[in-house]
């Protein structure tokens, strides 16, 4: 079951977990909040972040020309990497205005093609009009839904038909685990302002009530385990860090849960409690 996490909730882990990201995620370097992924040959997190853009990009079919919206676009670096790449126009939204300004600041210093426009917008209810984008893609943003149907039934209000859908996200192996399991999944949940994380085959049935039609099922859960580990290698001395630190009225109780998930997060997938899967859908 869901349990109660608001829309300030989400702009507040995020706002105040930046730091932690700029810190252990290249956030001033790629503007990627995502897990990334790694490729036999991939040596670095920051070239498992720009190929999880291409994955992505790759499964939406990206063109030129067309209308896409990042429904939730963190700091922009998805979008503008979209709009650079294929000189395409993308509307980035988040329920963030810290967000929104630092994407806005940074798509007027590097855009050098395409067109990203940012605004502070809930992708359960946004202000655009039927059938405006060609596409439309989440990376580690819808599992903030809730419930997640909101959001499907809005992507398809907002597709054109014939439209994409592509959602990258974490999704439940199974509908249901015993109890102690689905504590630890939603002890994760918590720590990262979602209210539940989906089992896949409900959610591409709800995504079929909409008119979205699922083209496209992949699993990649182990082209995400380098950085499932290397977020768990940071637990330990993050919360040596964050004890220090709080000390001194430096760590709030939001960046303290923050550390918790990353060993949330690996146990859960140690124990085959959730994929990550990059459902493609058409709007019929």
């Amino acid at each position: 079951m869901d349990h109660k996490i608001t829309h300030q909730d989400i702009i507040n882990y995020y706002d105040d977990c930046e730091g932690d990201y700029r810190l252990l995620w290249h956030l001033n370097e790629q503007s990627a909040m995502h897990y990334g992924y790694w490729k036999e040959d991939t040596k670095l997190l920051r070239d498992a972040l720009k190929n999880m853009n291409d994955y992505v990009f790759s499964v939406l079919n990206l063109n030129s020309g067309e209308r896409y919206l990042d429904a939730g676009c963190g700091i922009g670096g998805s979008s503008m990497y979209a709009a650079s790449k294929i000189d395409c126009e993308v509307y980035g939204i988040s329920l963030s205005e810290k967000q929104i300004s630092t994407a806005t600041q940074k798509s007027a210093q590097k855009m050098k093609m395409g067109i990203t426009q940012f605004t502070v917008q809930n992708y359960c209810n946004t202000n655009f009009q039927d059938g405006f984008f060609d596409g439309i893609f989440g990376i580690e943003s819808i599992c903030h839904a809730n419930p997640k149907s909101d959001f499907l039934l809005e992507a398809s209000r907002l597709l054109k038909t014939g439209g994409r859908l592509v959602v990258a996200d974490f999704f439940k192996s199974k509908n249901q685990h015993p109890p102690e399991a689905e504590t630890l999944l939603l002890n994760w949940a918590n720590s990262w302002a979602v209210p539940s994380f989906e089992y896949s085959g409900s959610f591409i049935d709800q995504a079929a009530q909409f008119g979205l039609k699922l083209v496209e099922n992949n699993t990649i859960t182990s082209a995400i385990q380098r950085s499932a580990k290397r977020l768990y290698w940071c637990f330990y001395p993050g919360l040596i860090c964050h004890g220090f630190l709080s000390l001194f009225g430096l760590r709030n109780q939001i960046q303290g849960t923050n550390v918790w998930s990353t060993y949330y997060q690996y146990k859960s997938l140690k124990q085959g409690l959730w994929d990550y899967r990059v459902l493609k859908f058409i709007k019929i």
